[in-house]
């Protein structure tokens, strides 16, 4: 069961609003389903640094990962700043989810069965989501953000909700 859905909280990065049920924003599903998907893979990444000895953390990688994008960001039309934002939240609620899962295999929860996927071909896959979720964030369209930011910003009751709000994905100034 992935530590999100399991209740674990990454509150103090991505909880931002007030509680409540109010549904995700319509135009914000693409970007919010990709970017629930890319954090899904936290959990094989954790593994598959855990089977190696590696830590969470790789600011090698975390850098090389924010300049890319935030290149890939500005040619389709997103400010630096708010790339930069978008994806060190997504970094930092990745390695969240990654040391939570570390610390439950400390206390002696079970392995996942079989082998670990490998580190390459995780990130080869998160890669090409990060790139995806930029190139639909880019299409979405900018009329209707101010509102639906401040619908989403009163909704926690989806974690990816909170991931949004933190991602600066509705900031009306892009």
């Amino acid at each position: 069961m992935n530590v999100l859905k399991a209740g674990l909280p990454l509150i103090p990065l991505l909880l931002v609003g007030c509680a409540s049920t109010a549904p995700l924003p319509e135009e914000s599903e693409p970007v919010v389903s990709m970017m629930a998907e890319r954090l899904e893979l936290a959990h094989d990444v954790a593994w598959a640094k855990w089977a190696d000895g590696l830590p969470v953390r790789d600011p090698a990688r975390e850098a090389a990962v924010l300049g890319k994008l935030v290149r890939q960001g500005e040619a389709a039309g997103i400010e630096e700043a708010l790339v930069s934002r978008f994806v060190r939240a997504q970094i930092e609620a990745s390695c969240l989810e990654q040391e939570a899962w570390m610390a439950k295999w400390r206390k002696g929860d079970p392995l996942p069965p079989g082998e670990p996927p490998t580190l390459e071909s995780l990130r080869t896959r998160i890669d090409h989501m990060s790139s995806l979720l930029l190139a639909e964030w880019a299409a979405a369209p900018t009329t209707p953000r101010p509102a639906a930011r401040q619908r989403l910003l009163k909704s926690v009751a989806d974690p990816r909700s909170a991931t949004v709000a933190a991602s600066g994905f509705f900031d009306a100034d892009r």
